[in-house]
Order: C-alpha cells, then sequence, then structure tokens
C-alpha cells in the first residue's frame, strides 16, 4: 500500500488485550483508534439520532446496526489512516489493510484481565461473556466472508498475548508494519 501512515487491523478474543495493544500502537504512531463502541458513539452522538432512537430503529429493522457498522469500518479502511481493533476490524478482514493482526489468549488470563478492566469479581459471567462474544465474533466472520474468525490466512500476524506482554506486541506490530514497506 501507498500509504505514508497505515490501516491496522487488530482482531482477537475478547480480553485478549486488542484495546490495549490498539492503544499502545495508537501512542506510537499517531493514529486514532476506532472500534465498536466509539463507532456507535459517533453515530448516536449526531444531533438528529440519539441512542434511544438508534435502539428503537433497530429493533423496528429500520435500520440494521451491523451493516451500518460494516459500512462505517469500510470507510475508515479506505480513507485510512487508522487503528481498527476488536470485533469492528473482523468486519474489514477482506478489505485492504497494512497489517491484519490477530490477539488471542488462554482463557484463563483471559477472564482474569476482564475483570480486572471491568473492575468484577463475577468470573463466572465473565466466562460466560467471553464465550458469547467468541461465538458472536466467529458468526460474524462467518456470515460476511465464510470463513473461521481464527483461521491464521486471515492475518498477517497471530500473537498469544499471555505469553508476550501488550507493549512486546506492540514491538512486533511495529517491526511487522516495518517489514511490509
Amino acid at each position: 500500500m501507498s500509504r505514508v501512515k497505515p490501516v491496522i487491523l487488530i482482531a482477537g478474543e475478547l480480553g485478549a488485550g486488542c484495546t490495549e495493544v490498539g492503544e499502545l500502537l495508537s501512542q506510537k504512531l499517531g493514529l486514532e483508534v476506532h472500534n465498536t463502541e466509539r463507532l456507535i458513539r459517533n453515530l448516536v452522538s449526531s444531533p438528529t439520532l440519539s441512542y434511544k432512537a438508534l435502539v428503537d430503529k433497530s429493533i423496528s429493522g429500520e435500520i440494521e446496526i451491523e451493516k451500518v457498522l460494516y459500512s462505517m469500518v469500510l470507510d475508515i479502511v479506505n480513507n485510512g489512516p487508522a487503528i481498527i481493533e476488536g470485533r469492528s476490524a473482523l468486519m474489514a478482514l477482506a478489505h485492504e489493510a497494512d497489517l491484519k493482526v490477530f490477539l488471542y489468549r488462554d482463557m484463563n488470563d483471559r477472564v482474569k484481565h476482564l475483570a480486572e478492566r471491568r473492575k468484577t469479581e463475577d468470573l463466572k459471567q465473565i466466562e460466560e461473556d467471553i464465550k458469547a462474544s467468541d461465538i458472536d465474533r466467529n458468526s460474524l466472520v462467518e456470515k460476511l466472508f465464510h470463513r473461521n474468525w481464527k483461521d491464521p490466512l486471515l492475518y498477517d500476524l497471530m500473537i498469544n498475548t499471555s505469553r508476550i506482554s501488550f507493549e512486546k506486541a506492540v514491538s512486533l506490530i511495529l517491526e511487522a508494519l516495518e517489514s511490509r514497506k
């Protein structure tokens, strides 16, 4: 790709550190980080569309949130530069990006990490949320691209954040990005 600043997708399992790695990478590269929460906040910050109106339109079928988010993600990918992380990165897997990264982690580490982020001790609920997220993310990629979301052929780099710190993951991403130039 010929952009001076890149488009980087950081997909992964809930609790594997996509948000943290995205934020650290953002500091290094000076790029904005986009994720599903941010995209939805942008939607509902519009003076003509409140959160309640968005939910009501989604429930009634007037708006298909997945299609709106998908369109927003593709706009970001096409206009770059940016870091897209988490579930939103999965929406862009079939599109050109400078680097596609997948973060994964041992289930116990995912549960512990997410419990710390959410400031809760309800580990059973956290594990249920993680399992539901894994199913949702796989369904999303299956629906959009007819592929398994953990297929290594979808990514340029896969990192086990149980064994590699978020800081080291950022270093690996930067090294991979440099090697692709």
